[in-house]
């Protein structure tokens, strides 16, 4: 048995916490709730097939990430008795014309050998729309993916903290003194990173998501999530109620203030969305996304003694669980799927 301290309670520390305390370690965690933590405010939508990015070692983090999501889920959810929120309704990505959406069905479609659990591919008609997803617009052109599904950020950690707790691990609610941790230290501290090292270098987004309410009929089945043109995306939180988003702002501010400016465009953008309903704001989330060295997530030794992990920016949800799965592995001698040599660049 081997001691650990992990100091920051994201999804990624909190992630890594659970799979080394369940392996038999001594692990406590210091986290200090910092409002706008970014697995919080996230929308958690695990779709990462319909992404353009071409970095390969990114690529291969989310969907490592999304392959690992419903089993890592079941043990939890089995562990702890708690829900957390994981639903897999597929997706529905829109585009603005017939052509960019037939080369995104083809674009989609040839990820399918090496993710077998992405599903079915298609593309959908007008009334196939209406019927996945009654209030959506039809306006776009859509491809439909079987396997895309959404978390709740907020109780996957509340999950994750039970789990800990339930392999004998230790939560505190406080700030860490690096000097009296025990053991590795693990350092996930997210947008707050910069307090303790500047390695790696380590900055951050303000993301804002409009929380809303649609005047509708209830009943029916739960839509899939939307991925919207451009960044926009789409996610349910509830009977008729969904969130929208999302806004990019870099700063090296640590407010959380909602902009009204954010919330007016984010309204409007549901409106084109949702243009049949009545809508109706209910509040702003705001998160602080770390990012790092061309938005690749670092995980590796920084210090002789010091374990980071950072800059898991918008994929955090995603690359979190597995994240987890792997540093324990490294950590404890055991073989990893992924070479975490891809994502130790300093």
């Amino acid at each position: 048995m081997s001691t650990y301290t992990v100091i920051g309670g994201g999804i990624a520390g909190a992630s890594i916490a659970y799979h080394l305390a369940k392996t038999g370690n001594s692990v406590t965690v210091f986290d200090r709730s910092d409002n706008g933590q970014a697995t919080s405010a996230s929308a958690g939508i695990i779709c990462p097939w319909v992404s353009q990015r071409r970095n390969k070692k990114w690529y291969k983090l989310v969907q490592e990430g999304a392959r690992y999501y419903p089993d890592f889920i079941q043990e939890l959810e089995e562990v702890t008795g708690q829900s957390t929120g994981y639903k897999r309704n597929g997706a529905i990505c829109l585009f603005k014309d017939e052509r960019i959406q037939q080369l995104a069905y083809e674009r989609i479609s040839a990820k399918q050998d090496d993710s077998p659990e992405m599903g079915a591919v298609r593309k959908l008609t007008d009334a196939e729309v209406k019927e996945m997803h009654p209030h959506l617009t039809n306006n776009y052109p859509a491809v439909f993916v079987e396997g895309g599904g959404q978390i709740s950020g907020d109780q996957l950690l509340t999950a994750l903290k039970e789990g800990i707790h339930t392999h004998g691990g230790k939560w505190i609610q406080q700030n860490a003194d690096p000097e009296k941790c025990e053991g590795t230290i693990i350092y996930a501290a997210g947008a707050w990173a910069g307090e303790y090292s500047n390695k790696p270098n380590v900055r951050h987004q303000k993301a804002e998501l409009l929380h809303l309410e649609l005047q509708a009929e209830d009943g029916h089945t739960p839509s899939p999530v939307v991925m919207g043109l451009g960044p926009m995306y789409i996610v349910e939180t509830g009977s008729n109620h969904y969130a929208i988003g999302t806004t990019h702002e870099d700063t090296d501010e640590f407010s959380i203030t909602p902009s009204k400016e954010n919330q007016d465009y984010l309204h409007g953008e549901a409106k084109r969305y949702f243009p049949l309903a009545d809508i109706s704001d209910q509040f702003m989330a705001v998160g602080l996304r770390p990012f790092t060295r061309d938005s690749l997530p670092y995980i590796g030794w920084t210090e002789d003694h010091i374990f980071s992990v950072n800059g898991l920016g918008s994929s955090g949800l995603t690359a979190g669980p597995v994240i987890g799965r792997e540093v324990a592995a490294y950590l404890t001698g055991k073989e990893t799927v992924l070479n975490l040599d891809d994502y130790a660049y300093i």
